[in-house]
């Protein structure tokens, strides 16, 4: 009976230790196997976009409007005391002619100053410069000779320049060339017109001066009113 026993125990000793080594034989070693490149890259790392500025979100309401250009001041004219004559106080230089010609008591016509078509309120007088007989017209010799009178009367020449066309659309009264037909030389594009402020102690005289290569033009306006002294 005891022999019995020991063989049973020496087989269940035998089978266990069978069945381990078919264990050991079926679990591969860690790693055995897997099919692992040897140099895998690692993930990139995500990209980062830097941050967009940030956006300027002041608001403003005031709408900050373009610095308009001033009116001449008169009163930085000296006064003059030369003795004037007749009205308009020049002539037409010698050679030449006033056409057309004809005085308004009373209205209103712009002069440019350089910066601005300002209006003048008083009488007006206006006229085309025309050469008389076989004279030929002289652009040159018509605005010196004007140039020369007006300067012996005192007068200050304030621009010799073009009108801008964007002056000329907003500042130029409607149908101006059409009412001042002899005296609009000068106030049309492209055209250099000649300004000069006569002031005297009682009034202001505004003379426009234009010549081009085959005739030219006057316009004059004298103002009673009198400029306050300039500081």
């Amino acid at each position: 009976m005891r022999t019995n026993r020991t063989v049973l125990a020496t087989a269940l000793v035998a089978v266990m230790l069978m069945a381990g080594c078919n264990r050991d034989a079926e679990t591969p070693p860690a790693g055995a196997g897997i099919d692992t490149p040897p140099d895998a890259a690692e993930p990139a790392a995500p990209v980062v976009e830097p941050p967009e500025p940030a956006m300027d979100e002041t608001v403003t309401d005031e709408t900050v409007a373009p610095e308009e250009a001033a009116p001449f001041d008169v009163a930085t004219v000296a006064v003059s005391d030369t003795a004037l004559g007749e009205w308009p106080y020049v002539t037409a230089p010698d050679g030449y002619a006033f056409e057309s010609a004809r005085t308004l008591d009373l209205s209103q016509v712009p002069f440019w100053t350089g910066q601005v078509l300002q209006p003048v309120e008083g009488k007006v007088f206006e006229a085309r410069i025309r050469a008389v007989g076989e004279k030929s017209h002289s652009r040159f010799e018509v605005l010196k000779r004007f140039d020369q009178a007006l300067t012996e009367l005192g007068a200050q020449k304030i621009t010799t320049s073009e009108i801008p066309d964007d002056v000329i659309r907003d500042q130029l009264p409607k149908d101006f060339g059409v009412e001042f037909n002899a005296g609009a030389g000068g106030y049309y594009r492209g055209q250099e017109v000649s300004t000069y402020v006569l002031r005297r102690s009682d009034r202001v005289v505004w003379y426009k001066i234009y010549s081009d290569g085959s005739d030219g033009s006057v316009l004059i306006a004298e103002s009673e009113d009198v400029p306050v002294t300039s500081s």
